[in-house]
Order: C-alpha cells, then structure tokens, then sequence
C-alpha cells in the first residue's frame, strides 16, 4: 500500500512538472491605467492588442489588468506620481502636465515637424532608445505616443488668421503658449484635456489647440464647431512609463513576453491606433452640417508659418548638455519615415 502511494505520488509530481514546464503559471499581474475614455481607440483596440500578445507570449506567466476611465485615478495630472507610488504598473501620462520633467519631449511640440501619430511615436522611441531623453533613471517606457499634429477648434468663426486675435484659446506647456500668442491669440493654461469643453460652454474659453483625433474623447466638439486644419501646430508627447524595479522583479517568462511586444511594437501599435481615431474625427466633422472646416488663403499660412518660425529657432541650438534637439528630432523622423517605407 506504501509503495503504491509512494509511486502515485511521484507520477502526479512529474506530471505537474511537465505540465508546469509547458505553460508556465501566471505569476505576475500588472495594472494598466488611463484617465482617457475606454470609448478611445487606443484603450479599446490598440492597449487590448498588446494585452493579448504580451499575455500570450509570456506563455501565460503575465497578465495585465486593464483600468480605463479613470478607473484608478481620473485626474491627467496624477498620473505620474500614480505609476511612482505603485498605485498602477504603468500610466498613460501626459508629459506636458509634469513640467520639468522629461523635457527634451517638449521638442514634439514644435510645429510643422510630424505627418501622423506613427512616425511621430517611433521617432520618439528612437530618442529614448538612443538615451537622448533624460528622467528615466527610475522608470521606462513600454511605449510612447506622440498626438497629433494639432489644429485649432474654436466656438467663433476663424476664416482668416486675423480672426484669431484676442481669442482666448487653451494652451498646455509653454511652446503651445508662444504659437498661440504669435498667432494673435490669447494662451490660457492649466486647463486638463477634461475640462477644456466645460470652459468652452461656459465661455471662459473660446477655443483650445487640439488634435482632431480627440475632438469626441473629450467632447469638444460639443461646444467647438469651428475648425482650422491647415497648420500642423506640433504635436503632444504621452508617455507610459513603469518603474525599473516593477520590471525587474517579473518572472523571467512574463518579461520575456512584456518585452516581446513593448518598446517599438507598442508605440507603432498605438500610433496606428490615434492615426485611425485622426481620420474618423475629421471624417465625422466634415460630416455634421453643424460644424465649419476653415481653408486659409495661402498668404494667411504663409504669415501664419512666419509668425510661428520664431517659436521653432528656439530650439535650433545646442542646449545645456550640448544636444541640438531640433536637428535630433529631424533626423529621428527622417529616420522613422525611412523605415516606415520599408514596412
């Protein structure tokens, strides 16, 4: 009877074993938050994308939880300090609601730089990769989205660039304060993407800088129907950064898979994502009779790029660590729309 046991045993051991062997046990959650709707088309495609592929690379050891919407933390501004005091794994952090830190991204924001969201994000994961970004002793990014380009969305008429002057449109960051202010207008910060259209509505605002792509994300084509698209006034840099030692310490089979699929893979994923959500936005408001897309003369663009080339030589120059961002970021475009055509 003794023997029996003993044998009985051992087989269930080995099988164990094997089955272990073949598909490792989940051994690690990490959570996943954004403040941005879960309608997105990154928090409902893309993010869900790379949750499948990580998971399944990892051969079942990772598993990543998924908090839209605030769910964790629905303020923009906190979610920096969220990803550092571990009350989420990773965040989707808009870099220009922590200024000082990361600044070399701020570079993005200049305008006339970028075509699509795509470039743009590899672009900028070639800068990080390269080590030209700086604050990321502590933390790394799993990806990074540059959105964009801006355009202009306004509850007045803007037909002509003069119709600018005075009005009170929503800037974030000081380079988008300088091109509103050189195109006339008057910059108004510290407004969170959230409440840009309650600002609106309430006329405190007449308008704010913003890409298409999220005009219906943050509803401000509720209170906004009047829209410029022809200058591309840069674009705005979101990061997802985790902590170095949340990285460390994953099993070695969920980092093998989180690595598989993040960095490059991610940020392209993500890119495509926002350049799709771009094209559906600017179809829907071309569509809705409510809504008036603006075609400026070719002398208004021309005084307008003018005007904002002052912004822009800012930058074209060695900064305090010798680096010319404006030719790094030039050539990381370059770059990424080289490889890009060769997809």
């Amino acid at each position: 009877m003794i023997k029996r046991t003993t044998g009985t045993l051992v087989a269930a051991s080995l099988a164990l074993a094997a089955l272990s062997s073949a598909a490792p046990a989940q051994d690690t959650t990490l959570r996943w938050a954004s403040f941005v709707s879960a309608m997105s088309t990154n928090n409902r495609e893309s993010v869900p994308n790379w949750i499948a592929a990580v998971e399944e690379a990892s051969g079942g050891a990772l598993k990543v939880e998924h908090y839209p919407g605030g769910t964790l933390g629905k303020g923009p501004v906190q979610q920096l300090s969220m990803v550092e005091n571990s009350v989420t794994d990773i965040a989707e952090v808009v870099v220009a609601y922590t200024p000082g830190r990361f600044p070399e991204l701020a570079v993005f924001e200049l305008p006339f730089l970028v075509e699509n969201n795509v470039e743009a994000g590899l672009a900028a994961w070639n800068m990080y990769d390269k080590g030209i970004l700086s604050d990321f002793d502590e933390l790394m990014l799993a990806g990074v989205i540059i959105s964009g380009p801006y355009g202009i969305a306004t509850s007045k008429p803007i037909p002509t660039l003069d119709d600018l002057s005075g009005l009170r449109l929503r800037a974030a960051g000081p380079i988008q304060s300088a091109m509103v202010q050189a195109l006339g207008a008057v910059p108004v910060g510290n407004i969170p993407a959230t409440q840009i259209a309650e600002n609106i509505s309430r006329g405190l605002l007449d308008g704010t800088l913003m890409a298409p792509g999220n005009l219906y994300t943050f509803r401000i084509a509720d209170a906004a129907n009047h829209h410029l698209w022809d200058l591309k006034l840069g674009s705005v840099a979101v990061i997802f950064p985790m902590r170095r030692d949340t990285h460390e310490k994953m099993s070695g089979a969920a980092r093998a898979g989180f690595d598989q699929f993040s960095g490059a893979w991610l940020t392209k994923e993500l890119g495509h994502g926002l350049d799709r959500q771009e094209a559906g936005a600017m179809e829907k408001v071309r569509s809705d009779a409510e809504h008036t897309i603006y075609t400026w003369s070719e002398s208004d663009v021309a005084r307008a790029r003018e005007a904002l080339a002052a912004v822009a030589a800012e930058w074209d120059k060695p900064n305090e660590n010798g680096v010319n961002l404006f030719s790094e970021v030039t050539a990381a475009i370059e770059a990424a729309r080289a490889d890009l055509a060769d997809d």
